[in-house]
């Protein structure tokens, strides 16, 4: 076989100012080790093969190929029609359509310039705009589109528009054409099977992720200090010294740096603000290697719409462009909440809700008096300053109630968890009015990713 390539209440102003840049810093004192030889492995994000753990396949190119480094995928010893395709690194999908020659296809852009395409699907499971971290099913293999004479997984990776050899699980794969296949084995185990809630226990001795059914939860991992998710993945801090760890699988967590004063999870980067506050740093997606991409903050706030930072002198938000490049978006708040595609922030005395613009520093009120704010891929929440009780944002001024006073709430990509005033009870919002159903037991810290 051929196979050829193709309620909330009164309002108040939030308080904006004019740009300037993050106080410079040095770096923190614990970056990490040093990059691999190979400078094409070190600098690409820790892509893994877009198939289920474990499971054993043929890569090889040929003629028909635009270029050498495209890679057809086909199971060594198993059904390659219908097999999970996952995303082999975090990221943002940027295309998911059909195309009469491609079929049902999909673009990953992981940042930094990288992308990852996925060419053929027989079906479509994720959209243009989500955040997913890797592992995730996109969709399932295919044999879709002009392009393709038998079910296989076309896959590319991309730097800076250019297809480029690529990286899986570390090491470059051999240019192998027609039927001289080079054999990988999956090593992509990620958090993609359960649901998108993790959980504590109450005396924080072990992590957990909840089964996506009734009240059935699945231990992932031993103890921790704090919990923290999002698009990139599901992190952890070693409760005795303060590390950081990345789980990879079920009961599989890898070292992935040194302690900070706060981390932050968008939807295709980890980030660490250094202990002593002067620098923030962006995990490389290798080892315990860390970059410097900015100076001193108060604080971190990240989600699906990016990277956001207090200026730790006067409470001032800036965004991240880039690399050691920040914008002033607005002034101080009480607090910030990022969503999927949105900012937004509580001015500082909590009387009103604001929506960045997108644009300078100019933000729109959206809402009154509010206590705090929860954000993320489901969108953005509100508390009640008086009672606690919890608010959805379903527009600008339009906010509708859906729950009461919890002792943590945490948003999802695709749903809302709260957690009971006394911790003895997870709950997820069904998305109908107020109703709640318990999906766990008592805890003691929940995170979404």
């Amino acid at each position: 076989m051929r196979i050829r390539w193709a309620g909330i209440l009164a309002a108040a102003a939030l308080l904006l100012a004019p740009a300037t840049a993050l106080v410079p810093a040095t770096p923190a004192a614990a970056t990490a080790a040093a990059p691999e030889a190979d400078s094409a492995v070190a600098n690409a994000p820790a892509f893994q093969l877009p198939i289920p753990c474990g499971q054993r396949w043929t890569t090889s190119t040929h003629d028909g190929h635009a270029s050498q480094y495209m890679l057809d995928m086909v199971s060594a010893g198993g059904a390659t029609q219908g097999t999970p395709a996952l995303a082999s690194a975090a990221g943002r999908v940027v295309t998911s359509q059909f195309d009469s020659q491609a079929g049902n296809f999909i673009v990953i852009d992981h940042g930094g310039g990288w992308q990852s395409r996925y060419l053929h699907l027989d079906r479509l499971d994720v959209a243009a705009g989500n955040d997913i971290e890797q592992g995730r099913q996109i969709g399932t293999v295919g044999n879709t589109g002009s392009w393709t004479t038998g079910a296989h997984l076309h896959y590319e990776q991309k730097l800076n528009g250019a297809v480029v050899q690529a990286t899986i699980d570390g090491h470059l794969v051999p240019v192998k054409w027609e039927y001289n296949q080079h054999f990988e084995t999956s090593a992509n185990c990620g958090v993609s099977a359960g649901s998108t809630l993790f959980a504590q226990s109450p005396d924080r001795s072990g992590v957990f992720q909840w089964s996506g059914n009734g009240t059935a939860w699945n231990k992932v991992g031993g103890a921790a200090g704090t919990l923290f998710a999002g698009g990139a993945g599901v992190f952890a801090t070693n409760p005795t010294n303060g590390d950081l760890y990345k789980m990879n699988g079920p009961n599989n967590w890898v070292k992935v740096g040194g302690p900070a004063k706060t981390f932050a999870v968008t939807g295709n980067g980890l980030f660490g603000l250094s202990p002593d506050g002067s620098a923030v740093f962006q995990w490389s997606g290798n080892g315990t290697v860390w970059n410097k991409v900015g100076g001193a903050a108060g604080t971190l706030f990240a989600g699906g719409a990016g990277l956001f930072a207090t200026n730790p002198t006067n409470g001032d938000l800036y965004k991240m462009n880039g690399p050691n490049n920040w914008v002033k978006v607005g002034g101080p708040a009480k607090t910030f909440a990022v969503t999927g595609n949105g900012l937004f922030g509580l001015s500082p005395d909590g009387s009103a809700v604001f929506q960045w613009s997108g644009n300078g520093t100019v933000w729109n009120k959206v809402g009154g008096a509010a206590g705090t704010l929860y954000g993320g891929g489901a969108g953005l929440f509100a508390t009640n300053p008086t009672n606690g009780d919890l608010f959805k944002m379903n527009g600008p001024n339009n906010w509708a109630k859906v729950g009461g006073a919890g002792q943590q709430f945490v948003v999802a990509s695709d749903a809302i968890y709260g957690l009971s005033p006394n911790s003895d009870a997870v709950f997820k919002w069904s998305g109908n009015g107020t109703v709640w159903h318990k999906v766990g037991g008592p805890a003691s810290f929940i995170a979404g990713r």
